[in-house]
């Protein structure tokens, strides 16, 4: 293995471990022992790369943004509804907290008290304001209900995907497709004209297929990372 490319790869498993550790612990009750004990490399070879924890914290942040962007272009492909846009990213986003440990370990360092939140600001009001932008922009295209609390519901799925990040760090059954599909089946009959139930898949259309959208008569109204930065929410 060339050298370079070995040193690439011993910073990233110190990395993932460092979010390991962080992710199980928090950033104030990980040692730098942990990290180098959950990567299998030696204290030199972590100073080779990092100087501090700290610089080990930003370099998780950064991965975690990097994950976020990732799960915004995978829902892209939603074509040109904005609403399935925002189905799909919601479903994406679960996905990653619950695959991904250095986006997950990145949300929960942005919350950290003993981190200091300059370096990684709480993602939380760009998310906010990235829902309100994209139910804004489903409003101009007419593809909500015109009688539909478009601001109410903008904060309740905000909250809502918010909230199952932070439950899911107890039970990650909360990040289940389904706790996902029936937040959606129960907000999209007030969200959307009865004509476009059929057109969106409250299961994620970037996933495998579920059985077509139920009629809303029949619809039960049970309901059921990230890193941080300003988010570009521009579907495709």
């Amino acid at each position: 293995m060339p050298r370079q490319e070995r040193a690439e790869r011993t910073r990233q498993l110190l990395v993932e471990a460092a979010a390991a550790s962080f992710d199980a612990d928090g950033y104030t009750m990980t040692g730098l022992g942990d990290v180098t004990r959950l990567s299998g490399m030696s204290k030199g070879a972590l100073y080779f790369h990092f100087g501090s924890k700290e610089q080990l914290a930003e370099a998780v942040l950064a991965g975690s943004r990097d994950g976020l962007r990732e799960s915004i272009r995978e829902a892209r492909g939603s074509g040109g509804s904005t609403i399935q846009y925002l189905i799909d990213l919601c479903h994406g986003l679960a996905r990653r907290v619950d695959d991904d440990v250095v986006f997950r370990a990145g949300l929960r360092l942005t919350g950290d008290p003993g981190l200091d939140a300059s370096i990684c600001p709480s993602p939380q009001t760009s998310w906010v304001l990235m829902v309100r932008l994209l139910l804004k922009r489903a409003a101009d295209r007419r593809e909500v209900r015109t009688d539909a609390p478009v601001e109410v519901t903008a904060t309740l799925l905000a909250a809502a995907v918010t909230g199952v990040e932070v439950l899911a760090r107890q039970d990650s059954q909360w990040l289940d497709r389904e706790v996902i599909t029936r937040l959606w089946r129960a907000v999209l009959p007030a969200l959307v004209p009865p004509e476009e139930l059929a057109r969106l898949d409250a299961s994620g259309s970037n996933l495998e297929p579920d059985p077509p959208f139920p009629a809303p008569d029949a619809m039960s109204p049970e309901p059921g990372t990230a890193g941080c930065s300003r988010l570009d929410a521009t579907p495709a």
